[in-house]
């Protein structure tokens, strides 16, 4: 029989791990010359959290940092609000809200920063606004709290085995009843998090990335096995310019995770695509929170966010409680976070409040 998904230990685990992984990745953010000598020259340090150039030991970054901002919104406007999300983020980077010391945040991504410019001077984002190309991973950084306010673990969720006909998938599901979520459950998340990734990353491979990992996390979250996470990622693509990024891009997004060797991900900077790979592929291959998280802190690059993307699928998969307790406790704020994480799964329903973009057209039903 099917164990009883434990929501309350896997959302604590998703968030707790996101910030663990920022965390103990930052102190090696980009360190220079060949990434895999250099950490790896580190030992055991790089398993305890110290002091950066950025932050005391355990402190976390602008990927933490962005996450409680929208966290906040979710939890004090019963839902999602773009304005007040954006304002939360205007006040991040320049007044220091949600940031360890108070003062205005030091690392924000160019795009991001542009994003705030122009919801300044222009809150409404028009129907023909043209896509940009930016495709940052800040966009997968901080989804855990849109997952966590869409899970309601009071609702039935009903077993579908008819998926899977839609796309170039790469991975069969395993034939394990229980293991499927329905279209109907799934969709608002999806809605949202694409929501999210477009107000700082208004592009088609930031979008259609957001899409993805926002399924994985939600599938991880329950209880679903590592298979049929890959598996599931791709199901729900609406509209002719997603699928085509998808279905273009298979072996980017979810085929280099399922091999093996690491020498693909060393030493990667701030691709969206790259940090989505690099998560699947700490999951698949390695049989704990902690051997997944050591694997891909030591691929060098992007230590960080990579770290924080990895944090909240292998956190939301494994649990909170088989996070080390030195991490988990020893985070900054963790009472804090756990308690964050909580009230998010509280939450009764988390609806779309208010969006600033006219169009309003993401993921939907084609005509």
């Amino acid at each position: 029989m099917k164990e009883t998904i434990k929501y309350q230990d896997k959302a604590r685990g998703m968030l707790v791990g996101l910030a663990v992984g920022d965390a103990l990745g930052a102190p090696v953010e980009f360190l220079p010359g060949a990434a895999d000598v250099y950490i790896k020259e580190m030992g055991d340090k790089i398993e305890h959290f110290h002091q950066n150039y950025r932050a005391p030991e355990g402190v976390w970054t602008d990927d933490t940092e962005m996450a409680l901002c929208i966290a906040d919104s979710l939890i004090v406007n019963k839902g999602y609000d773009s304005y007040d999300i954006m304002r939360r983020f205007k006040a991040w980077s320049e007044e220091g809200y949600r940031t360890y010391d108070g003062k205005p945040a030091s690392d924000v991504g160019r795009q991001t920063l542009r994003a705030i410019e122009e919801f300044t001077n222009y809150p409404v984002v028009w129907e023909d606004a043209p896509k940009t190309d930016s495709a940052g991973n800040g966009a997968i950084m901080r989804l855990a709290p849109i997952i966590i306010a869409n899970t309601f673990p009071r609702k039935k969720y009903p077993t579908l085995k008819d998926g899977f006909e839609k796309g170039n998938l790469v991975l069969e599901p395993e034939d394990d009843e229980g293991e499927f979520v329905a279209q109907e459950d799934i969709a608002p998340t999806i809605d949202m998090a694409v929501l999210s990734c477009r107000e700082t990353h208004n592009s088609i491979a930031a979008e259609t990335t957001t899409a993805l990992f926002a399924t994985m996390l939600y599938c991880a979250l329950h209880g679903l096995s590592k298979q049929n996470i890959a598996a599931y990622c791709s199901r729900w693509f609406k509209g002719e310019e997603y699928d085509k990024f998808w279905i273009n891009n298979t072996d980017e997004l979810v085929g280099r995770a399922l091999k093996p060797s690491d020498r693909q991900f060393r030493n990667l900077g701030g691709y969206i695509v790259d940090a989505f790979a690099i998560s699947l592929w700490g999951l698949m291959h390695f049989d704990t929170f902690k051997d997944g998280m050591m694997a891909v802190i030591r691929l060098g690059g992007d230590t960080d966010t990579n770290a924080a993307c990895y944090g909240q699928l292998a956190g939301a998969y494994y649990g909170y409680k088989n996070i080390p307790k030195e991490w988990r406790d020893e985070v900054y704020l963790a009472d804090e976070l756990v308690k964050i994480a909580d009230d998010l799964l509280k939450m009764p329903k988390c609806p779309i409040l208010k969006t600033r973009f006219e169009d309003n057209n993401y993921f939907k039903e084609p005509a």
